[in-house]
Formats: structure tokens, C-alpha cells, sequence
């Protein structure tokens, strides 16, 4: 099995089209509950993932929303936040775990 900071990734890459979804599920009034994504026997809940990612320092933030969810090149991401790539890397996975231990502190 994967580690799960690599499952969030993965996730975070489908944010934007699973935002969509739910916004269009909310515009028709409908009650929305248990949008989740599932790998295996790990199930993240949308909303719980969007809750990580307000809770994330805005560096972390910021180049997790470029780089996994825009799915812009790490070269690009350090031009546009003015760090090296080497930080970009380091933000993306720091961000990614502490996605983790929010999302699976009660295990």
C-alpha cells in the first residue's frame, strides 16, 4: 500500500474537478454529504480535505495549490513564490503529511 501523504497527493490532484462537482450538487439545493474519494481501504472525505487545506501555513498552501493541484512544474512554482524548487518540494510534502496527520490522528 502506498503512504498515505501520497494518497492525499493523489487526491489533491482531482481537487478542482471534485469542487466542481460538489458546487454543482449544492446549486441544485441538493444536501450534500459523503463526497469522498477512496484508494484501496483509505477513504477521504472532500470536505475534510478542504478543512486540512485552510489549516495549512499559506507557503504550504500556496505551492500544493500550484504544483499538485494546478499540476505546474516545480521550476514554475519556485519562479512564482520567488524559492528554489528543492523548497517547493520540501512545502508539497510537508504539506502532504501534515494533510495526513489531520485527516488519520484518530487511528
Amino acid at each position: 500500500m502506498e503512504p498515505r501523504h501520497r494518497i492525499i497527493r493523489e487526491c489533491l490532484r482531482h481537487y478542482l474537478e471534485f469542487e466542481s462537482l460538489i458546487a454543482h450538487e449544492e446549486s441544485d439545493q441538493q444536501y450534500v454529504n459523503g463526497y469522498t474519494l477512496t484508494y484501496g481501504d483509505i477513504t477521504i472525505s472532500f470536505l475534510d480535505l478542504q478543512g486540512c487545506l485552510k489549516k495549512l501555513s499559506k507557503r504550504k498552501k500556496e505551492a500544493l495549490f500550484y504544483n499538485v493541484i494546478l499540476d505546474w512544474k516545480q521550476k514554475d512554482v519556485a519562479e512564482k513564490m520567488g524559492i528554489t524548487t528543492v523548497s517547493v518540494g520540501q512545502y508539497v510534502q510537508q504539506g502532504c503529511e501534515q494533510i495526513e496527520k489531520e485527516l488519520f490522528r484518530k487511528e
